[in-house]
């Protein structure tokens, strides 16, 4: 039976203007009917029923997060993200906060990558009915090398198995790897196609201007992916891993922080989209402190920040699409909490507007899930719906306050946003979390 929301200004997340609704109709999980409100507009059908008011309210889609890890259960330490929970332990504590990113208002993630398959079982949980939680994107481990991100530990201990990158260093091994990652059900493949940036290492190294695979050795990943009808991403901070992603012909390019403009007129001219994640390094560069960051650490990432708005500001005047992803799952990041500050970082970072910002938090960013029924309130589409108390497009921060939240849609079936009870945490698991409300605590306790 239909059912319909009624009044509000509609954000649809195409990028068109917010317009005044009449009403919208939902039936079979997807959205039938969107009639603006006007002199002659057409009125509800007779008998029509349950119907919300969203009278003063925002209507738009649910926000859609394109990098959140939900195996990695706020870590602080590579121990903890690596080695400490069994599978089974991280898929039931994925499950539980998966919870908590939905009622954030967060109705789709892409998860690009994490220990075993724990996305996949997660995604697979939620879509069984067994437990709320957005609609889920999952990759695999991240395929990955000596010289590249994963590949944390020394070489006599090497990249356990329960970590989150699987070593494929031949041709032979990274075609079988897609091939194992296919039959074990992830929707897209995950490289590291860079190393780790010098920013996040002691010493200051510069394995990352060095990219982790050759150009031909990522298109044999890609080829390989796509024949099976599986698309590709990479973490690619370095300005050649961007390139070389570019030529090998990556789906789409996580960070990109450290190119220069001749390789960010590439990107732009490439038409693959860019997802940055700025929350998790800007986190640090605010808040590190929280999650026990040295202030050593802290100011390398006020200048990582620095130079990566300088970067992808440019990156955007020329066109990029940019994606709204948090590389939530870190202490830094903690699930359910920042889901809605890279909207407000992409405006006052990149230079978008507020309604700009929007479009990547909702079009943009369904590109990293299912683009074809999400990220946009039309006619055909999944009715993944957030009801907002304010106006994101005066203000982008009403989207960072969960207070504000009304109502909370998927696929037209309400959530509900009654917070789960708040899990103890292990000694291994060691992680200092900022929270928003703890922040917020703060401020009102200085103001005083």
């Amino acid at each position: 039976m239909p059912h319909y929301i009624t009044n509000g200004t509609l954000i649809d997340g195409t990028g068109a203007v917010p317009t005044p609704l009449a009403w919208l109709e939902i039936d079979n999980n997807r959205i039938t009917r969107i009639v603006a409100r006007s002199r002659d507009e057409e009125p509800l059908p007779a008998g029509a029923a349950d119907i919300v008011d969203a009278s003063g309210l925002t209507v738009m889609p649910g926000l859609i997060d394109a990098h959140c890890h939900i195996s990695y259960g706020v870590a602080r330490a590579i121990e903890e993200q690596d080695l400490y929970g069994s599978a089974e332990y991280r898929a039931i504590r994925g499950v539980y906060h998966a919870r908590s990113v939905l009622q954030a208002g967060v109705t789709s993630f892409s998860d690009p990558g994490g220990s075993w398959y724990v996305a996949v079982a997660v995604r697979d949980a939620i879509k069984a009915g067994l437990f709320p939680g957005p609609r889920i994107s999952a990759a695999g481990r991240y395929l990955s090398n000596n010289v590249a991100l994963t590949d944390y530990f020394p070489s006599w201990i090497g990249a356990p198995d329960s970590g989150v990158g699987v070593m494929a260093r031949t041709r032979e091994e990274m075609v079988n790897v897609v091939r194992e990652q296919v039959k074990n059900g992830v929707d897209f493949i995950k490289v590291a196609a860079s190393g780790e940036n010098p920013i996040l290492t002691p010493a200051g190294g510069s394995i990352a201007s060095v990219p982790s695979f050759r150009a031909e050795e990522l298109r044999v990943i890609v080829e390989e992916a796509h024949r099976l009808g599986r698309r590709v991403t990479a973490h690619a901070r370095s300005g050649q891993s961007v390139v070389d992603c570019i030529e090998a012909g990556m789906d789409w390019i996580m960070h990109a922080d450290c190119m220069n403009r001749q390789e960010a007129d590439k990107l732009a001219a490439s038409g693959i989209p860019c997802c940055p994640a700025l929350t998790f390094m800007a986190n640090i560069a605010d808040w590190g402190h929280l999650a026990g960051c040295t202030q050593a650490r802290i100011d390398r990432f006020k200048a990582y920040v620095d130079n990566a708005q300088k970067i992808l500001s440019y990156a955007h005047e020329q066109g990029v699409t940019m994606m709204c992803g948090t590389d939530t799952g870190f202490a830094v990041t903690p699930y359910g909490e920042w889901h809605a500050r890279e909207p407000e970082l992409f405006v006052t970072m990149l230079g978008m507007s507020n309604l700009q910002a929007i479009t990547c938090a909702t079009r943009n960013a369904a590109i990293a899930v299912d683009p074809e029924n999400v990220g946009t309130l039309e006619t055909g589409k999944l009715a993944d719906i957030l009801l907002i108390d304010g106006d994101p497009c005066a203000d982008i921060k009403v989207l960072q306050d969960k207070s504000r939240i009304r109502a909370v849609f998927l696929g037209g079936a309400p959530v509900d946003l009654t917070p789960a009870k708040e899990s103890i945490r292990w000694p291994w698991e060691r992680s200092l979390a900022i929270s928003q409300t703890e922040l917020y605590r703060q401020t009102v306790q200085q103001a005083a």
